[in-house]
């Protein structure tokens, strides 16, 4: 769990709430994708909220019934609608969730809103243009290798990480004051 999500980043938008009697609150949310899912893929994606479970409850004991009635529909294949129940709404879980989705999002199927929030295209569209810049380092990308402007680019881009986690310290010292 590397990056830490802003405040805008974590926003729930546009999601059917429900409360119940027990006080837990069934949460839906829609994640919409670049292209359709295989079938493989979808299992994958099903899988983040479980390995989210159990390692939120493993560590830190935690009875939330984050799993209880988990429900992912993929309708049509390039868009999904999963509903997780919680006593807790805020926490660690949400940051490893958003954490394994923008990884689900670089390394599988790119995700292009989650709740109408653009924020794991952003981050593709950052790893793209690492991926660029180190084929310009490594001298394979083709027909023109420079260097130079790579070395540049990932320079700004390591510049723009630091600024955003100096972002965030100030967001979190702001909250505690």
């Amino acid at each position: 769990m590397k990056k830490k999500y802003n405040l805008n980043d974590l926003t729930i938008r546009s999601t059917n709430c429900q409360t119940t009697d027990n006080g837990m609150t069934a949460h839906t949310h829609t994640v919409l994708f670049d292209r359709p899912l295989t079938v493989e893929e979808q299992q994958e994606f099903t899988q983040i909220f479980k390995i989210v479970c159990e390692n939120i409850e493993a560590s830190q004991g935690l009875d939330n019934n984050f799993l209880s009635n988990l429900n992912v529909i993929f309708t049509p294949p390039n868009q999904a609608h999963y509903t997780v129940n919680q006593r807790i709404l805020t926490g660690l879980w949400k940051d490893e969730l958003f954490a394994r989705l923008a990884a689900f999002s670089q390394e599988v199927a790119s995700i292009a809103e989650h709740d109408g929030n653009p924020v794991f295209s952003k981050l593709r569209k950052l790893k793209q243009l690492q991926d660029w810049a180190q084929s310009q380092i490594d001298n394979t990308a083709k027909p023109e290798v420079r260097p130079d402007i790579a070395i540049t680019v990932l320079q700004l881009i390591a510049e723009v990480e630091r600024l955003q986690n100096q972002v965030k310290q100030i967001e979190t010292q702001s909250k505690t004051a």
